[in-house]
């Protein structure tokens, strides 16, 4: 292939039908009719020799080469257009992009919703999608560009990566509010000798908590490991089960009926939650302002 004369809007077009995976989605974004679009696919697929996209369910599903190359080529294309454009050519109100974050459901429930009405006033034609998350699995995506920011409880990254301090979080106790073993009151004793549901989407049978009971000289059994916290009150609802969650999780579960929310029984140092972001993007005009959207809506 001469890379010489290959024509950037084809990566365009290729970036555009990733993201959005319809082609008359894809078509909408570049401003081209559908017909127009799948004529530039039929361009790329000879060009690469290969499918790139394959149609499935209603949408378009890439081929393993289509994944390759667009884990390659956005990155590059991003910083070119930052590259190009004037300086003052950015308004959020004008912006049409899609915008990747990578987070799991507490990212999800508690930051999500409050950027998704912000991003509707100030930058309606932008889009969000997120991608779920284990703590710190998230740098590879970081690195290639497929997650723009990442939001995480805050522990070690690569060099390459910069974060910043969105909030600290507490712990506290979820169970249901007719527990036999609570009697409607916490103790140290009493949260090890009830079995814990935990949130793990690694499916790991310990976390933190177990950390803590250690330095403390106790344990406690953790009798179930779950992908997602809202599966939780279902499951311990009508049992002698308790989980420990995040504060503002523990506190929205806590409105429902049957389900009472207790102070962490012993002192635990609250966690930050941070977004992170790969260095090369720290002066593009665009990512700045999202990563002020992502701090801002948590003021």
């Amino acid at each position: 292939m001469n890379i010489d004369a290959f024509d950037l809007n084809l990566l365009k077009a290729l970036v555009a039908i990733y993201e959005e995976r319809q082609i008359t989605a894809a078509a909408d974004r570049l401003g081209i009719t559908q017909p127009g679009l799948s004529h530039i696919l039929s361009r790329l697929r000879a060009t690469f020799a290969d499918e790139l996209f394959v149609r499935r369910g209603g949408g378009m599903v890439p081929t393993a080469m289509a994944e390759d190359l667009y884990a390659r080529v956005r990155p590059g294309l991003r910083q070119l257009q930052a590259g190009i454009a004037a300086p003052d050519a950015f308004r959020p109100e004008t912006l049409e992009r899609t915008f990747v974050l990578g987070m799991n459901d507490y990212g999800a429930s508690v930051i999500l919703p409050v950027l998704i009405r912000r991003m509707a006033k100030a930058a309606p034609k932008v889009r969000l999608k997120t991608r779920h998350y284990a703590h710190g699995t998230q740098f590879s995506d970081l690195r290639d560009g497929s997650i723009d920011v990442s939001v995480s409880v805050a522990g070690e990254h690569p060099g390459w990566v910069n974060s910043e301090l969105l909030f600290r979080e507490e712990a506290k106790v979820v169970a249901d509010a007719a527990n036999p073993l609570l009697g409607g009151k916490m103790t140290l004793k009493k949260y090890t000798a009830c079995p814990h549901v935990i949130m793990a989407p690694d499916g790991g049978e310990r976390n933190w908590v177990d950390d803590h009971l250690a330095d403390l000289g106790v344990s406690r059994t953790v009798q179930h490991a779950v992908p997602h916290f809202h599966a939780i009150p279902a499951i311990i609802r009508g049992s002698s089960m308790i989980s420990t969650l995040p504060a503002r999780i523990a506190e929205t579960l806590g409105r429902d009926a049957g389900i009472s929310v207790y102070p962490l029984p012993f002192r635990a140092e609250a966690h930050q939650v941070v977004q992170l972001w790969p260095r090369r993007q720290d002066r593009d005009p665009v990512h700045r302002w999202l990563r002020r959207e992502v701090r801002e809506c948590l003021q």
